[in-house]
C-alpha cells in the first residue's frame, strides 16, 4: 500500500498521517468474535501477526507505535443478506509519517518475511512481476480502448490448476462454470495449452460418461450431480475446433466424447438417458437440481426442471454433430431425429419455446432464457421464422442491459431483486435475476451495437468489483449487480463476444 500526496501540501513539513491497520487473521467465509489466539511478534518498523488459520508480515517507513486496539466492526452488506454481520478485529499499532508533496509512504504486508524484505528493498515485487506479465500478454492483442484492456487483464485472474476459478470471493474451479468460460477465457486469447490441460484433466474425471461439477481433490459421488457439464465439456471441444482445427489432441478426445455419448444413449446416473422414441435426453431425480439452474434450499430444488430441458436438447445436438464430424456414423444417424423432435415439440403456439418437457410430455410455458441456448446451437437447422418469432419475445419479456432475465415478469415465481436472506435469495437466483453468461449466445443471435455494449459494461466496471463482470444482476431497474463480484463465465461470455465481433483481435505471429 502506497499513500502519496499529489495535491498542495500546506506546512512547511507536509501532510501528517496516521495509519492504523486492522487485522481478522481467519477465513474468508468466517467472522471472529473473540482475538484471543491472535500473537503480534514485532521487529522493527513492523512485525508479525498469527492466528490459528493465518499469519502475516508487516513493514513500513516512518515511526511505527505499538499501542494494541481491538475494533468492533459491522458490515451492512452481510446485514442485509441476513448474515452474519459483526466482529472483532486487532490492530497491533499505528504508524506516524509526514508526506511531502510528490512524496510517498509505502506499507508491505506479506506471507512470509522473505518476501517482505524483498518487496521493501525493491526485489521480486509481486505487483511489478504481474504488471510485467500482463503487458507482455496485451501485446499479443489488438484494441482500441481500455475498456478492451480491462476486460482482457481480468481474464488472467480466473487460472486454476487444471481448471478454471467460478468466480470471486466464494468460488472453486467448477465442471459447467470452467467449460462455459474455456472458450471466451482461453481459446479467444489463442492460450491453447491452458486449455488442452484443462480438458485432459476433465476427460480422466468423467464417471459413467458424466463430468464431476466440482473439481476437486475430495471428489465424491455427489460432485457429479449435473447433466449438463459432460454437453458443455463437448461444446467447448467444438469451440477448440473452431480456433485451431482438427488436430492431435481432438483425436485424443475423441474417446471421452464417445464415452459420454454411449452413457447418455443408454443411460447413466440421476436418470439421464436417451428417450429411443424422439432421441431426447431426459434427467431427473427428486430433490436433485441437475441443470445450471441449481438452487437447492433445505433439499428442495427451487426451479424443478424433471424431464427434458431445452437447453439441453441443443447441447445434446452438438454433442452429436461434433461426434458425427469426427466420424461416429451412430451420432450422425440420429441428428435428423433430434432437431425434428425439438422443432415438433417445443416450439408454442404463443411464439417460443417450452423450457422443458415435463416427465409426462407436457410443455412447461414459462418463459425462461434456456431457449436462446438452443436458439444458438440449433439456427442452422431450425426454421429462420420460429427463430424469429421466439426472439421476439425474449426481446420484449426477457432481455435487459445486462442480459436475460431467468423468468418473464407478471408470472408467479418470479422475483425482481436478488437480496434478503439465504432462502429470499434462492427464490430469486434463478426466478428472474439476470445471468450475463447467456449474453454469449444471445449475441450470435442477435447482433450487438458495440456503443451500448461499451457504455452499459464500462459503467459496470466502476461498481460492485471494480473492472470486474458480477455473477449476476436485478431484474428490475436500476440493474444492481449481485453475487460474485468477479464471475468467470460473465467475464468469458463479454470478452466471446468482444472477440467475435472483432473488437479485440489477436496478431498473428
Amino acid at each position: 500500500m502506497c499513500y502519496r500526496a499529489e495535491g498542495p501540501v500546506e506546512g512547511q513539513g507536509g501532510a501528517a498521517v496516521e495509519i492504523r491497520p486492522f487485522f481478522s487473521m481467519r477465513q474468508s467465509g468466517f467472522l471472529r468474535d473473540n482475538v484471543d489466539d491472535i500473537i503480534y511478534e514485532p521487529f522493527p518498523g513492523g512485525g508479525r501477526i498469527k492466528s490459528a488459520e493465518s499469519v502475516c508480515y508487516f513493514k513500513g517507513a516512518g515511526e511505527f507505535t505499538e499501542e494494541t486496539e481491538i475494533k468492533n466492526e459491522f458490515y451492512y452488506e452481510d446485514e442485509i443478506r441476513d448474515g452474519a454481520c459483526r466482529e472483532k478485529l486487532f490492530s497491533p499499532g499505528k504508524w506516524k509519517a509526514v508526506i511531502g508533496k510528490g512524496a510517498g509512504f509505502k506499507i508491505i504486508f506479506a506471507a512470509s518475511r522473505k518476501v517482505l524484505e524483498e518487496a521493501l528493498h525493491g526485489k521480486g515485487n509481486f505487483s511489478l512481476k504481474r504488471r510485467r506479465a500482463a503487458d507482455k500478454f496485451l501485446k499479443e492483442f489488438r484494441y482500441d480502448n481500455q475498456f478492451f484492456e480491462k476486460l482482457l487483464l481480468n481474464s488472467l485472474s480466473f487460472d486454476a490448476a487444471g481448471g478454471i476459478v467460478a468466480g470471486f470471493p466464494w468460488f472453486e474451479a467448477w465442471g459447467r462454470d470452467t467449460m462455459i468460460s474455456l472458450p471466451g477465457i482461453f481459446l479467444c486469447a489463442g492460450r491453447r495449452e491452458k486449455a488442452k490441460k484443462v480438458f485432459r484433466k476433465a476427460a480422466a474425471s468423467l464417471k459413467k460418461g458424466l463430468l464431476p461439477n466440482i473439481f476437486s481433490t475430495r471428489v465424491n459421488n455427489a460432485s457429479y450431480n449435473s447433466v449438463d457439464a459432460s454437453l458443455w465439456f463437448i461444446w467447448a471441444l467444438s469451440q477448440y475446433r473452431r480456433f485451431f482445427g482438427n488436430d492431435r489432441f481432438l483425436k485424443e478426445m475423441a474417446k471421452p466424447v464417445g464415452e459420454i455419448i454411449k452413457n447418455y444413449k443408454k443411460g447413466t446416473d440421476f436418470g439421464i438417458k436417451m428417450d429411443p422414441a424422439d432421441g431426447l435426453i431426459n434427467a431427473g431425480q427428486k430433490g436433485k437440481a441437475l441443470t445450471w439452474m441449481d438452487a437447492v434450499f433445505e433439499g428442495r430444488p427451487i426451479t424443478p426442471r424433471e424431464g427434458k430441458p431445452v437447453e439441453i436438447q441443443g447441447l445434446w445436438y452438438n454433442a452429436l454433430r461434433f461426434s458425427a464430424d469426427c466420424g461416429d456414423g451412430s451420432a450422425a444417424s440420429l441428428l435428423a431425429r433430434v432437431a425434428e423432435s425439438v422443432k415438433e415439440k417445443y416450439f408454442l403456439k404463443e411464439g417460443f419455446m417450452a423450457d422443458l418437457l415435463n416427465e409426462d410430455g407436457r410443455p412447461d410455458a414459462n418463459l425462461r432464457p434456456n431457449q436462446i441456448i438452443t436458439l444458438a446451437l440449433m439456427r442452422d437447422v431450425l426454421p429462420s421464422s420460429l427463430i424469429s418469432k421466439a426472439l421476439k419475445i425474449i426481446d420484449k419479456k426477457l432481455i435487459t442491459p445486462f442480459g436475460p432475465r431467468t423468468l418473464a415478469g407478471g408470472l408467479r415465481a418470479y422475483r425482481g431483486i436478488y437480496l434478503g436472506n439465504l432462502e429470499k435469495r434462492d427464490s430469486a437466483y434463478h426466478q428472474g435475476t439476470v445471468w450475463p453468461w447467456l449474453l454469449q449466445f444471445y449475441y450470435a443471435l442477435r447482433k450487438p451495437r458495440r456503443t451500448d455494449f461499451e457504455k452499459i459494461w464500462s459503467g459496470h466496471f466502476k461498481n460492485e468489483g471494480i473492472d470486474c463482470v458480477s455473477e449476476i444482476f436485478d431484474a428490475e431497474y436500476p440493474f444492481y449487480g449481485r453475487g460474485c463480484v468477479n464471475q468467470a463465465w460473465s467475464e468469458a461470455a463479454l470478452l466471446y463476444v468482444s472477440f467475435e465481433q472483432g473488437w479485440i483481435r489477436k496478431k498473428q505471429r
